[in-house]
């Protein structure tokens, strides 16, 4: 045993098993701390912004390998000292002994853990999609969670009309002609999405599986538009002919986790680096990014609406090098889900930095409120034509003064799409303000 009883006193460790007992619990946290300096200097949980090649399929694995084995003999010392605190002060919980508290460990904690890794992130890959489901777009989980969580609520105690998540177009398609609109209905984009939030619930179910039925030739304030005639059956494909969306993900929410690895990876989720988006658009797939990243999330709160993207700007130069435009989308209700403080202490503030610069995750976060179920809306603008700053060729290098312009044209376009839609989606966003950070 680890401890030293003695009648009528409390029980201390016994002088020969400190450096034993010291080595089990600090020596998982060393891996993980070893493991986060070396992700924060080669930048291995985060894209191409930051490093300059992929990295190698066979050192992310031994990576997460690391990660899995820091982070499970963490919870494990946690698990074990707070047994063994419970029992000293009277309050013992679970079996009397440490071999069986140890084998129950191994048996619910350890083993389905080790089982999951195995035949999830370490062995199937997050650069591409091939663990894309239909019928995991079409669980109803999913319009479960649409119509039962995500919907009108009382406000100012008035009750709103019920209605569920919605995909809808702006107010814009009413504005173009026959002709205008079926141009763009027959072409592929990249797709900015915003806002982020702490977790895009809505961009998910409205974007990613068909809880809201998909865009359907029916603008945010109920107007009918006819649809073409030569629609597709897949998601999205009765507005958007040829649409096969794919989501990419930052690196630490697709590939490291339970529940979000599932989620995403049979969602068409996949690593947001640049030449795995790439070869999804060669493949002639349409590919939806969150410019403002996981940043945006530090100002997801209920009444404010934040694009952050000034500085953003490799998405619009993919589009321009893969001979693109960009379709752009903004969520009604996705910034309020899960409030964040508008402003934490510097101290937190910095740690959630140092966190961003490992995981590139918004990690703590710091709520503001509790969490709120408001309708979410999907709204679907306009695409922004970037024809003119295209590349020359499939592929080629474009200057930064295109990106530029064609970076405009996207913050124009989103503040368009706010604008012009704010009024008809329920939630009370009426009033709303667009702020570009």
């Amino acid at each position: 045993t680890d401890f030293v009883c003695f009648a009528g006193e409390r029980c201390l460790p016994a002088m020969g098993t400190l450096p034993r007992i010291y080595a089990r619990d600090l020596g998982s946290v060393l891996l993980l701390l070893v493991a986060a300096v070396a992700s924060r200097s080669n930048f291995w949980m985060r894209g191409l912004t930051y490093r300059s090649t992929v990295l190698p399929v066979w050192k992310e694995k031994i990576f997460k390998s690391v990660v899995y084995l820091g982070l499970m003999g963490t919870v494990d010392a946690v698990l074990r000292r707070g047994g063994q605190l419970l029992a000293h002060a009277g309050l013992p919980i679970g079996p009397g002994s440490e071999r069986s508290a140890g084998l129950l460990r191994g048996l619910l904690l350890h083993a389905p853990f080790v089982f999951w890794a195995l035949q999830g992130p370490l062995s199937s890959s997050t650069r591409d999609d091939r663990g894309w489901s239909e019928a995991a777009s079409k669980s109803w989980f999913w319009k479960w969670l649409s119509v039962k969580v995500f919907k009108d609520v009382p406000i100012d105690r008035v009750l709103w009309t019920s209605l569920d998540t919605r995909a809808v177009l702006s107010e814009e398609w009413r504005h173009l002609t026959a002709e205008q609109r079926s141009h763009w209905q027959h072409r592929h984009y990249i797709i900015g999405m915003h806002p982020h939030g702490l977790l895009p619930l809505g961009a998910i179910i409205s974007g990613l599986t068909w809880a809201s039925g998909g865009l359907r030739g029916i603008t945010a304030s109920g107007a009918v538009l006819p649809e073409p005639p030569d629609s597709g059956p897949l998601l999205h494909q009765r507005w958007m002919v040829h649409m096969r969306l794919r989501a990419a993900v930052a690196t630490g929410a697709c590939g490291f986790f339970p529940i979000f690895f599932e989620m995403f990876r049979y969602l068409g989720g996949f690593e947001c680096t640049k030449p795995f988006v790439r070869e999804r658009l060669r493949e002639g797939k349409d590919v939806a990014i969150f410019p403002g990243g996981a940043q945006e999330a530090v100002f997801a709160t209920p009444g404010r609406y934040v694009c952050y993207a000034s500085k953003h700007k490799g998405f619009v130069r993919l589009a321009l090098e893969e001979q693109r435009d960009i379709l752009p989308m903004w969520t009604f209700g996705d910034e309020a889900i899960m409030p964040q403080m508008w402003d934490p202490p510097s101290s937190v503030r910095a740690l959630q930095t140092l966190v961003k610069e490992v995981t590139g995750l918004l990690m703590p976060p710091i709520f503001g409120g509790l969490p709120r179920f408001p309708p979410l809306t999907m709204v679907a603008g306009v695409p922004v034509s970037l024809e003119d700053l295209w590349a020359p060729t499939l592929g080629g290098t474009v200057t930064d003064a295109a990106v530029e312009e064609g970076h405009r044209r996207y913050v124009e376009a989103q503040r368009r799409l706010f604008d012009m839609n704010k009024v008809h989606v329920p939630g009370g966003h009426a009033n709303a303000v667009f702020e570009v950070r």
